[in-house]
């Protein structure tokens, strides 16, 4: 039994714009705004413009569509209000399979289903991007 791990795999804390380059399957983290809840779809659209897109830039926010279905016993409906920032534990899956056709929403998505959020609360969204970009490089140049 030596070298297996026999807890939950960690999440890797990621910007919501570089969920993208993830794999299906990986564990995320991250921090969205809630930009729509499908209550048909169980699913939350959220959004969080990082970096932000150079002036005349025609650049597409990347939209998180999470599917928050194993979370209804717990959500809260101030954690489905469109504004509200949440953090998010999830796991990288097929957009399409939590109803972009119910959230309008199409493009630049990526699915999550999430196993874990929870507000934010008050907090610098400047300071939080800088950190959180400080601390992404220094792990990739540890590797």
């Amino acid at each position: 039994m030596t070298g297996q791990n026999l807890g939950p795999i960690p999440s890797r804390l990621v910007f919501l714009s570089d969920l993208p380059r993830a794999a299906s399957g990986d564990k995320v983290r991250f921090l969205g705004c809630v930009t729509h809840y499908s209550v048909a779809a169980g699913a939350l659209s959220m959004q969080h413009s990082y970096p932000a897109p150079a002036a005349g830039s025609r650049s597409r926010c990347v939209t998180a569509v999470v599917d928050v279905r194993l979370l209804l016993d717990s959500l809260k409906s101030s954690d489905a209000q469109v504004g509200e920032w949440l953090n998010v534990i999830g796991y990288v899956s097929a957009a399409e399979r939590v109803g972009l056709a119910q959230l309008g929403t199409a493009g630049n998505s990526v699915g999550v289903q999430a196993v874990m959020l929870w507000p934010a609360g008050p907090f610098n969204l400047g300071e939080y991007e800088m950190v959180l970009k400080g601390r992404l490089e220094f792990e990739a140049s540890k590797s």
